[in-house]
């Protein structure tokens, strides 16, 4: 019986969450006892006369964050142990309640779930609901101490306003061209690379394909001192090749693309060799249209990632000309130093502005972002 009870709990979908849980919260619990553990430690060593401010900042991470710790893995561990009581109660009675019972459990458990998705989404789509309103609003009625939740008035005249502040324009158009460019070259390169690693055959393969796998874990601000280096020794400061040929290879987008291609068999390419086309003839006529969600994925992503990037353009552009978009967002808020209101209204309509192409390019491509990432995880 027992273990019926249990074979049955291990089919259930909450029996993993709720395990994981149960491994989170007891991890918590063992990080609070190390930190009580310091805490006494270092009590005992403390000198006397300290205030407490002295006490606390002479205290490990540990010892301080003991408290924190353990009261959110006591919360969890209580938690879970409500979840599998709960759970082992409804597998115990599955088999004695009637079928029309069963489908008002499954049809209030379906409800549970819509009513967790919408509030998760409710959750996630509130700053942007946020910075939209905040963008309407005057600058007095943005400063309140009890924020409103929907403006007493629509101050429409925010964006042509940020459009005067700023060459705006201007920096939405230098990011449209880089983006373009990075997109392409991300692409293309990709391609290629991707062929090789997937269909071509020479020694080391492998081993390179390791190096780009590596070049994954190495995030920009670890290589971004060489790469500037090179780049102002270039003259490519404060321009369109400064801002784009730093980024015209992905690693990311290689693998995605060398498992997309490995999943086509060989023979589609040999019976292209056998109608006559060459390597880029496989890649474009066979390869790229079998692999189309990927592409399309790859070039949506890419286009968000130039579109929102801001470390590298902020570091290798100073000047209004080649300024993109999330560079112009900060620039605009410095345009409003010095003035006795900072005019964030001004800056949420410059925020609006930079956010609408991402949006609409999401809303409209979205079921090829996740036919592309299906498609990339075969194989």
């Amino acid at each position: 019986m027992t273990d019926s009870l249990f074979l049955k709990m291990r089919q259930a979908g909450w029996f993993d969450l709720l395990v994981y849980a149960l491994i989170g919260s007891l991890a918590l619990l063992l990080i609070g006892a190390v930190g009580f553990i310091q805490y006494n430690v270092q009590m005992s060593k403390m000198p006397e006369g300290l205030t407490p401010y002295e006490i606390n900042q002479a205290l490990g991470w540990f010892a301080k964050s003991r408290d924190s710790f353990v009261m959110v893995g006591s919360y969890t561990l209580a938690a879970t142990i409500i979840g599998f009581l709960l759970l082992a109660v409804s597998c115990s009675l599955e088999d004695r309640i009637s079928i029309g019972a069963k489908k008002r459990i499954d049809n209030v458990k379906v409800g549970l779930q819509y009513v967790a998705a919408i509030a998760i989404t409710l959750v996630m789509l509130f700053p942007i609901y946020w910075m939209v309103i905040s963008s309407l609003k005057t600058s007095t009625e943005l400063l309140l101490p009890v924020p409103t939740l929907w403006p007493k008035e629509f101050q429409w005249e925010n964006f042509p306003s940020v459009l005067q502040r700023a060459p705006f324009l201007r920096y939405l158009m230098n990011t449209l061209i880089t983006t373009f460019f990075m997109m392409a070259g991300e692409v293309v390169l990709g391609v290629l690379a991707a062929y090789g690693f997937s269909k071509g055959q020479f020694k080391g393969k492998n081993f390179l394909f390791l190096l780009v796998l590596g070049a994954l874990m190495i995030p920009i601000q670890v290589t971004f001192v060489p790469i500037y280096v090179m780049v102002s020794r270039v003259g490519w400061v404060n321009s369109y090749p400064g801002l784009i040929v730093p980024n015209l290879v992905s690693a990311y987008f290689i693998f995605m693309l060398r498992q997309a291609f490995m999943s086509v068999d060989d023979s589609y390419l040999d019976a292209g060799r056998v109608d006559g086309l060459t390597r880029i003839g496989l890649i474009v006529h066979v390869l790229c249209p079998m692999c189309a969600p990927t592409l399309i994925t790859i070039s949506i992503i890419s286009f968000i990632n130039g579109w929102n990037s801001y470390f590298w353009p902020k570091m290798v552009v100073t000047q209004d000309a080649y300024r993109t978009v999330a560079v112009g967002v900060v620039r605009l808020r410095q345009t409003f130093a010095g003035m006795e209101t900072a005019n964030y209204n001004e800056i949420m309509a410059g925020a609006v502005m930079a956010i609408i192409p991402i949006v609409v390019l999401f809303l409209v491509l979205q079921k090829y972002i996740m036919t592309g990432m299906s498609k990339a995880a075969m194989k």
